[in-house]
C-alpha cells in the first residue's frame, strides 16, 4: 500500500485517500453543473418543447458538463505535475495517473446520473448500491473496473432525463401556486405595515430606545434622589422618586413604541387616502390589520424590562411586565381613534402632545391603582389580570369607534373641476 509521508510528522496520506477525494469532488461538481444547466434552466424548458429530439439536447448538455470538468481536471493535474518537476520530485507513475483520469471520467458520468435520477426513488437504487461497494472496497481499481457500468448508466439515464426535468418544473408550479394564494385582508395589511416598519428601520430604533431607556431609568431609580433632591428634602420624597423613574421609563417607552406608531399608521396615508376610501373592504378589517402590526412594536419595547431589572431587582419582574402591558394597551386605545380622525393629515406636534397629556393622566391613575393593588392585596395578580381584560374590551370599543369615524369621513370627490 502506497503512502505520502509528511516530513517530521506522523501523518500519512494514502494514495487511495487522494484518489477518492478527487473522485467524489468531481461527482459533486458534475452533479451541480448538470443541475444548473438542465434541471433548473429555463432555456432547456423551451428547447424541450420544440420539435428537436430531447435526447440530443440532453446529450449536448452532458458533453458540455463532461468537457468542462475534464478541462478542469487536466488543467489542475498539469499544474501539479509541473510543480513536482520544478521541485525535482520523481513523477514516473503513468499507471497511477491513468487511474486518476479514468476515475474522473467515471465520477463525471456518475455525477450527471445522480442529478438525472435524484427525483426518482427507484432509479437511484442502483447508484446507491454502487456507492456502498465503493465504500466497502475503497480501491481505485474497483472504481476503474466499474467505469463501463457508469457509462451504461449515464446512457440509460439520458433516455429518461426529460421526466426528471418535467418533475422539477411541476414542483415549482405547485410551489408558486401555493405561494400565490390570496392572503386574508388583515394578514395582507399586517404584512404591508410590518414591511414598512422594517424598511424604515423603526423596529431597530424601538429596540435601542427601549434598552437605553431601561438603563437610564434604572440608574435614576438608584441614584436619582442624589442627583435631583437636596439632602434636606430626601426624607419627604425619598420613597416617591424611585417609583416615579420607573413610571417615566415605561411612559417614554410606550410613547415611542405605541403612541407614535399608532398615529403614523394613519397619518402616513396622505398619498394613499383615496385608495383607502375606495377599496372594497370593511373599515374594521383595515383598522385591525394596521393595529395588528403594533404587536412587533410591543415586542421591540420588551428590552426595557431586562435592563431595568438590573437595577430594581427581579422581585419586581411581574409588576413591571404588567404595567408595561397595561400602558401599551392604554396607549393604543387612546391613540387609535385620534389617528383615524386625522387620517391622511400631516403629522402635527400638537396632536402628539395632546395624546401624550391624555395618556399621562390615564397612566397616572392606573399607576396609583396598581400600587395600591400590589401593596395591599394578598393576590394582586388576579385583579391585575382583570384590569387587562377590561382594557381588551376597551380596545374593542376603540376599534368600533375608529370604524365609525372612518365611515363618516366623506369620500373623495372624483370631479376634478369641483374637488
Amino acid at each position: 500500500m502506497s503512502y505520502f509521508q509528511i516530513a517530521e510528522t506522523d501523518f500519512k496520506l494514502r494514495i487511495q485517500d487522494v484518489f477518492f477525494l478527487v473522485f467524489f469532488a468531481f461527482i459533486i461538481k458534475s452533479s451541480v453543473d448538470f443541475y444548473n444547466l438542465f434541471i433548473k434552466s429555463q432555456e432547456v424548458t423551451y428547447a424541450l418543447s420544440t420539435h428537436i429530439n430531447h435526447k440530443k439536447t440532453i446529450t449536448e448538455i452532458f458533453f458540455a458538463v463532461f468537457l468542462t470538468n475534464i478541462f478542469i481536471w487536466f488543467s489542475f493535474s498539469t499544474l501539479y505535475i509541473i510543480g513536482l518537476i520544478i521541485f525535482g520530485i520523481n513523477i514516473n507513475y503513468p499507471d497511477l495517473y491513468l487511474f486518476f483520469n479514468l476515475g474522473v471520467i467515471s465520477a463525471i458520468c456518475l455525477g450527471c446520473s445522480i442529478c438525472i435520477n435524484f427525483f426518482s426513488r427507484l432509479r437511484v437504487i442502483p447508484m446507491a448500491i454502487l456507492f456502498i461497494f465503493y465504500f466497502y472496497f475503497q480501491e481505485p481499481l474497483f472504481v476503474v473496473m466499474t467505469l463501463p457500468l457508469a457509462v451504461l448508466y449515464i446512457l440509460w439515464s439520458i433516455n429518461h432525463a426529460k421526466e426528471s426535468h418535467q418533475n422539477i418544473r411541476r414542483k415549482e408550479r405547485i410551489n408558486n401556486t401555493s405561494q400565490n394564494k390570496t392572503r386574508s385582508i388583515i394578514w395582507a395589511i399586517f404584512h404591508k405595515e410590518t414591511t414598512i416598519l422594517w424598511r424604515d428601520r423603526l423596529l431597530a430604533s424601538f429596540i435601542s430606545t427601549s434598552a437605553f431607556t431601561g438603563l437610564g431609568a434604572g440608574y435614576l431609580y438608584l441614584h436619582g434622589d442624589e442627583l435631583f433632591i437636596p439632602t434636606s428634602l430626601r426624607f419627604m420624597y425619598g420613597e416617591f422618586l424611585p417609583s416615579m423613574f420607573i413610571f417615566l421609563g415605561i411612559f417614554i417607552v410606550v410613547i415611542y413604541t405605541a403612541v407614535f406608531p399608532s398615529l403614523i399608521l394613519f397619518l402616513n396615508e396622505e398619498k394613499t387616502l383615496w385608495i383607502i376610501r375606495h377599496i372594497p373592504i370593511k373599515n374594521e378589517k383595515l383598522i385591525l390589520g394596521k393595529i395588528s402590526s403594533l404587536i412587533l412594536c410591543f415586542i421591540a419595547g420588551i428590552p426595557f424590562i431586562p435592563f431595568m431589572l438590573i437595577f430594581v431587582g427581579f422581585e419586581n419582574l411581574l409588576y413591571i411586565c404588567w404595567f408595561l402591558v397595561f400602558a401599551y394597551l392604554a396607549s393604543v386605545i387612546i391613540a387609535l381613534p385620534i389617528g383615524v380622525k386625522y387620517v391622511g393629515k400631516k403629522s402635527d406636534i400638537m396632536l402628539l402632545y395632546s395624546v401624550t397629556m391624555l395618556l399621562l393622566f390615564v397612566l397616572g391613575i392606573g399607576s396609583f391603582i396598581s400600587v395600591y393593588i400590589w401593596t395591599n392585596m394578598p393576590y394582586p395578580i388576579v385583579p391585575s389580570m382583570l384590569i387587562i381584560l377590561v382594557e381588551f374590551v376597551a380596545l374593542y370599543v376603540s376599534v368600533k369607534i375608529s370604524d365609525k369615524i372612518l365611515t363618516l369621513r366623506k369620500p373623495l370627490s372624483l370631479d376634478l373641476n369641483n374637488p
